[in-house]
């Protein structure tokens, strides 16, 4: 009786014991394959023997039977790392070809070469062949026997030609392209000829200038005029600029013969000749030829020229700046400017040029610089780069002052009659004017003073008076201007200007120009 309530009472604690291990066994089978996944440790369950939880082999999968597995003999672990280490031996062996050779690295890198070619005393053609093909023009302006000098296609702004026959036209023996046009023949920005204003600044951007005495000189250019009548009730107008493109919102822009035979404005404005004499000849309101040895001015319908009338006495005078620029007879004028005195200087917002546009890599450009003993460095480059690379190119060089001139197709250089640049033997683009380098030595006195349009009457008409007063170019005033109203760029030249100039960059393509 004892015995069969002793078992009554065992029986339920024998089955709690069998549920309790087999519970440990199945906690710790789980706890090993979750150690594998790195999640648990093999105690994580707390309240169950370690040593009813099987131990994790290193470096070995669990038995899916969640038995421990049996340890490995030191015999074992020796002879399976001799038969890996010789399975790995053929292997490599089977991979081997050929023993290479240890020839040590040489370094690609690109040779230029250059040559030079004296044209004139003081005046040397330099070529450097490399990444970038480059042609440079070196002129001592102290003592070269040449004339420096911009050119025009024609005797108006109705031509185009290329630099060759520019160069082949005025007896030069060098000479590149030098302002941005528009197709119809028109130089766009300052050009000076021979002291007579061709055309005036567009934006003030930068130019290049020659006096008299052969000093170079390239800094902004502005140009403002001061027309002043005997009739009082027209004030004193200031004039934008000469020569110059004009749209709608422009005011006083001044139209020589220079410019055409006549002036038509794109919508109704007012339009007034004068003549040699200084008096106005005639008014409209949209077109008007103009007069030998005159000009036209154009303004608004509701301008102050508008209350002028026929007969009244009209006198024009000019102002330039900077104050050192009255006595340049000789311009050109491009843009940006890329050195300025003695640092690279790039400023887009301040000339109206197109935000990021100095990184633009295009394959020819033209450029003109100044060293501090006065040469003159024409250059032409041709292979990709940017204007940061011209600049630190110029720079390099020596220059102290130096600006873009236009490029593109138009880059072209001329010496003794043949083209160098890599258009030599394809179509050249026609341009409106160049910068020739002539040898006084040798060229003809009739094509160095040619007569200018405005001093020259047809042959069927009696010669004008010599009345050109209105047209002296006078020493800026210390005082203060009033502000003058720009005219608008052309359509092709409108571009949303940077915020602010633009720093250069760390590396430059190549390394001619480190």
């Amino acid at each position: 009786m004892e015995k069969t309530v002793r078992n009554e009472l065992i029986r339920p604690l024998r089955k709690f014991a069998g549920l309790l291990t087999l519970s440990a066994v199945l906690a710790g089978s789980f706890s090993l394959r979750a150690e594998s996944l790195g999640m648990i440790t093999p105690h994580v369950f707390r309240g169950v023997s370690p040593h009813l939880v099987p131990h994790r082999v290193p470096n070995r999968v669990p038995s899916r039977r969640y038995a421990p597995a049996p340890a490995r003999s030191y015999q074992t672990s020796k002879s399976s790392a001799k038969s890996s280490a010789k399975a790995r031996a053929l292997a490599s062996k089977k991979k081997v070809v050929a023993k290479a050779v240890n020839h040590p690295i040489q370094p690609q890198k690109f040779t230029d070469s250059m040559s030079s070619e004296t044209l004139a005393p003081g005046v040397i053609h330099r070529f450097v062949r490399g990444p970038l093909s480059i042609h440079l023009l070196d002129i001592d302006m102290n003592s070269a026997p040449v004339k420096v000098q911009p050119t025009l296609a024609g005797d108006s702004f109705n031509q185009l030609k290329d630099v060759a026959a520019h160069a082949r036209e005025n007896n030069a023996i060098a000479a590149i392209n030098a302002n941005y046009f528009k197709t119809n023949g028109t130089p766009l920005g300052t050009l000076i000829i021979n002291g007579e204003w061709i055309a005036g600044p567009l934006y003030d951007r930068v130019s290049m200038g020659i006096t008299d005495n052969g000093r170079v000189k390239i800094d902004r250019v502005s140009l403002r005029g001061t027309l002043t009548t005997d009739n009082p009730e027209v004030p004193s107008l200031f004039c934008n600029t000469i020569n110059q493109p004009r749209r709608h919102g422009s005011r006083l822009v001044v139209y020589t013969r220079r410019w055409g035979s006549f002036v038509r404005l794109p919508y109704e404005g007012c339009v007034v000749a004068v003549n040699a004499q200084g008096e106005v000849q005639d008014i409209s309101l949209k077109e008007m030829a103009i007069p030998y040895g005159g000009y036209v001015l154009t303004d608004s319908k509701i301008g102050e020229i508008s209350k002028l009338k026929v007969g009244d006495k009209v006198d024009l005078s000019w102002h330039t700046g900077p104050n050192d620029w009255h006595d340049v007879v000789q311009a050109v004028s491009g843009g940006p400017m890329l050195i300025k005195d003695g640092n690279l200087f790039l400023d887009l917002k301040a000339e109206n040029f197109r935000k990021g546009w100095t990184g633009a890599q295009i394959h020819a450009r033209t450029a003109a610089g100044v060293t501090a003993n006065n040469h003159l460095l024409l250059a032409t480059i041709e292979g990709p780069h940017t204007l940061w690379d011209v600049a630190k190119f110029l720079h390099k060089l020596g220059a102290v002052d130096a600006m873009n001139l236009d490029g593109g197709g138009s880059t072209t250089m001329v010496v003794h009659g043949n083209t160098v640049t890599r258009n030599a033997n394809s179509h050249q683009r026609h341009v409106a004017s160049s910068i020739a380098v002539v040898d006084m030595r040798t060229a003809m006195q009739n094509n160095l003073n040619r007569v200018p349009p405005e001093t020259a009457e047809p042959t069927e008409t009696p010669p004008a008076k010599e009345e050109t007063s209105e047209f002296t170019v006078q020493k800026p005033s210390q005082t203060e201007e009033p502000a003058a109203v720009m005219p608008e760029a052309p359509e092709d030249l409108m571009q949303s200007p940077a915020q602010q100039p633009i720093k250069p960059p760390k590396k430059h393509l190549f390394g001619l120009f480190h």
